[in-house]
């Protein structure tokens, strides 16, 4: 598994409860290398983000099946950005990004006419997740961007973070409906 360490490390504050949920996101952006640019202008970030392949192509079309890079951007024992829900975690311990490790995908995420994820990066995705649980033993919950944001994230399209879950057992988590409603920023209740 390739993984770089990009330095300096992408925004990223204390944490005061060790990780024990796994948020799945997608960049939305062209390549991974890209996405770090941007998440650094803007003060965000994802503990890893998995290019579709060895060379970092900027779409899934142009992948050539090599071994994905994977970006290491926040160590996990620090809180990254990734997440504007403020939902409790399954922990009991903090909102997301207080007890989460966030792993990107790079996909441009369009609505119509979706970008497949290459099968290398998929498989990258697998084996990064059993490493952070390896790393991590407290990570017990996982879940996806769109699940704990749903008013205004979709990603990661076409994933299915339950069937992930399982694979690594782990327990799937979604907030309840009321937490949803009840930590959605006033903006967000009116639309």
């Amino acid at each position: 598994m390739p993984l770089i360490q990009v330095s300096p490390w992408l925004a990223h504050g204390n944490r005061k409860h060790p990780p024990s949920l796994i948020v799945l996101h997608a960049t939305a952006g062209s390549t991974a290398s890209s996405s770090i640019n941007h998440l650094r202008s803007v003060g965000l970030s994802y503990h890893y983000i998995i290019a579709r392949d060895g060379r970092d192509s900027a779409k899934s079309e142009n992948a050539n099946g090599t071994a994905p890079i994977i970006f290491h951007c926040v160590p996990t024992a620090n809180r990254a950005f990734h997440v504007g829900s403020q939902v409790p975690t399954p922990s009991g311990q903090g909102a997301c990004n207080e007890t989460s490790i966030g792993v990107s995908l790079a996909n441009i995420q369009r609505s119509s006419n979706p970008e497949p994820y290459p099968p290398a990066q998929l498989a990258a995705l697998e084996d990064l997740i059993a490493k952070i649980k390896e790393d991590n033993p407290t990570v017990r919950w996982l879940t996806t961007h769109a699940v704990v944001q749903p008013w205004n994230r979709a990603d990661p399209r076409d994933i299915d973070g339950a069937a992930i879950a399982r694979r690594h057992g782990l327990t799937w988590w979604q907030p309840t409906p009321e937490q949803i409603t009840q930590h959605r920023p006033p903006k967000a209740r009116a639309a």
